[in-house]
């Protein structure tokens, strides 16, 4: 009996719908298996969450830094932590935090910024390199102000100890530097605005005890 011209092709369809039938159905058996995450992907989850605890812990820097805030600043690394700031050391963490404030409270403005985050995290280990920059406004004599802009890197060591991110050591790096110096009489034209300093009565302090 002779064969239908279409009869290849026919046979062609046949099989490939087999064929897809058979890895349409074997994906639908595979589906309760699939709603355990496998490990890589549990890992990849712990990673995130890790990266976010490390973020936070370094934007809060710039935040104890300009409130002057000691206990926020304290928080960022182990009680055991060190500091290489240029070619001053610290050791312990609290060291470096007393001398941040000390070098910050004369003067007359601050605000730092953290950006650029680069972070690798390895189970209870972690480094990480962040930019950040300074604008600061500084009385250095009677009649002189000096502006300062600062744009440094921080290369810093972490681990997780108790379910808590923390430096273990930073490194500082100064990549630019910029000082203009001014008559103290042209503060108020140079700048229609310096905040002030309120400490613990900073309206965000009560924003982030809200319930």
């Amino acid at each position: 009996m002779q064969q239908a011209p279409n009869a290849p092709l026919r046979r062609q369809l046949l099989t490939a719908g087999a064929g897809l039938a058979a890895v349409v159905g074997a994906a639908m058996g595979s589906a309760p298996a699939r709603a355990a995450a496998p490990p890589s992907q549990a890992e990849a989850l712990e990673q995130l969450l890790s990266k976010q605890a490390i973020s936070e812990v370094l934007y809060r820097y710039p935040r104890g830094l300009d409130l002057l805030d000691r206990d926020i600043l304290l928080s960022l690394g182990h009680a055991n932590g060190t500091v290489q700031f240029g070619k001053m050391r610290f050791d312990p963490w609290a060291s470096f935090v007393d001398w941040l404030l000390e070098a910050h409270k004369p003067m007359l403005s601050n605000n730092h910024r953290m950006t650029n985050m680069l972070i690798e995290v390895r189970g209870d280990k972690a480094v990480s390199e962040t930019t950040g920059t300074a604008t600061l406004v500084v009385a250095v004599e009677k009649d002189q102000i000096e502006e300062r802009w600062m744009h440094s890197r921080y290369l810093d060591r972490w681990s997780r100890r108790n379910g808590r991110w923390a430096i273990d050591s930073r490194q500082s790096v100064t990549d630019f530097r910029r000082i203009e110096v001014f008559p103290a009489s042209e503060l108020k034209t140079r700048y229609s605005t310096l905040g002030d300093r309120l400490g613990k009565d900073d309206p965000s302090y009560k924003l982030f005890n809200f319930q």
